[in-house]
């Protein structure tokens, strides 16, 4: 991997007992049976961006909920944000690491994503279900 931080970052969850693989320049892994990611920018050596992709399916029965439960949350969270591709919905967090703080930030992150795809299922009706 061209990443110095994606290397890092491989590093520490396989010392934290996850499985990470690379795939693409990709660092991905799950955690509570969720597939997540880490991307990077070759650019910013201290950024990567976590992704919790294409947990909720929206269609034209549920999108107008979809959307306003994913604008309703983008604006009460600090750090993670919801966003709609392909009518699936992802959530993802932008960060920036040194390495006093990487691992104490990236259990905080990963907690942020997940705690942010709990509140948009909560949000949503007891009719429709998250991955």
């Amino acid at each position: 991997m061209k990443s110095k931080l994606g290397n890092a970052i491989m590093e520490l969850l396989s010392k934290e007992g996850f499985r990470p693989e690379l795939k693409d320049n990709f660092v991905i892994f799950r955690i509570e049976g969720t597939v997540l990611y880490f991307s990077f920018d070759d650019k910013d050596e201290q950024y990567a961006r976590l992704v919790l992709p294409n947990f909720y399916e929206v269609t034209s029965e549920n999108k107008v909920l979809a959307l306003y439960n994913m604008n309703y949350l983008n604006m009460r969270y600090k750090f993670s944000y919801l966003y709609l591709d392909n009518d699936m919905i992802s959530v993802a967090l932008d960060m920036l690491y040194s390495s006093e703080n990487m691992k104490t930030n990236m259990f905080r992150m990963i907690s942020i994503i997940l705690d942010t795809r709990s509140d948009f299922c909560k949000e949503m009706s007891k009719g429709y279900s998250c991955n």
